[in-house]
């Protein structure tokens, strides 16, 4: 009995300090929130402090100065060199413009020249083809008219019985050669008329080629004038 007494005492004991111990956590807690709602409010209807460092004051805008005689001439002048310097680029580009035109119509002319003058190569080359192809069948033409009098005189010896062939047979080969000849000539005479057409056209194309090459110096003399032109101004300067 005396042992539970004891026991109830010391838990009657410990509640109520866990008792105070509450209620006085709770009035800290109290306090604290009321001293911190009262300096917020202190805060907030304290008034901003001034601060005691003047404003800046806008600088003004600096006043324009005039501009004395001298500093307009000087002005002047610059403006006068730099229109000076930009027309003179600007002509020397117009003269290098001109003469790569004049240059470009130099070497086309050139290109044509040297294509009719392969031309005019060509035809002279198959004039003289057609020229030594006439010449071989006048060669032929004439190697058949000297069988035909060949055959000929054997026709006369016939007459008096000294040949084996009969003369009919001797007149058909004499007839023949002649006939192999007139053809020969013919084919001769139709390769020189191809010989001289090419000739023709050899002569058309040189002229054509001299044409062009004329053409070729005048614009490459115009493009070397405006060439020079152009340096020369280059070199002078504004």
């Amino acid at each position: 009995m005396g042992a539970q007494e004891d026991s109830s005492g010391r838990r009657k004991e410990f509640q109520k300090r866990t008792d105070e111990d509450i209620d006085s956590f709770l009035a800290r807690k109290d306090f604290s929130k009321t001293s911190a709602s009262s300096s917020s409010g202190t805060a907030s209807s304290a008034p901003p402090a001034k601060s005691s460092e003047p404003a800046p004051k806008p600088t003004p805008p600096p006043e324009p100065r005039e501009t004395t005689e001298e500093e307009h001439e000087n002005q002047i002048r610059a403006a006068r060199t730099s229109r000076a310097e930009h027309e003179a680029y600007h002509d020397v580009a117009l003269l290098r413009k001109k003469a790569h035109s004049y240059g470009h119509k130099a070497a086309k002319h050139y290109h044509k020249y040297k294509a009719n003058e392969a031309r005019a190569q060509k035809c002279s080359a198959k004039a003289v083809a057609y020229r030594e192809k006439a010449a071989s069948r006048r060669e032929k033409a004439r190697d058949f008219l000297e069988r035909a009098k060949t055959y000929e005189e054997e026709l006369s010896s016939a007459a008096h019985g000294t040949t084996e062939l009969s003369p009919e047979a001797l007149r058909t080969r004499v007839a023949s050669m002649e006939r192999k000849a007139a053809k020969e000539e013919e084919l001769a005479r139709k390769n020189e008329s191809k010989a001289a057409t090419q000739t023709e056209k050899a002569a058309k194309f040189k002229t054509k080629a001299a044409k062009y090459l004329e053409q070729n110096k005048l614009n490459e003399s115009e493009s070397r004038r405006y060439s020079k032109r152009a340096d020369n101004l280059e070199k002078a300067g504004p």
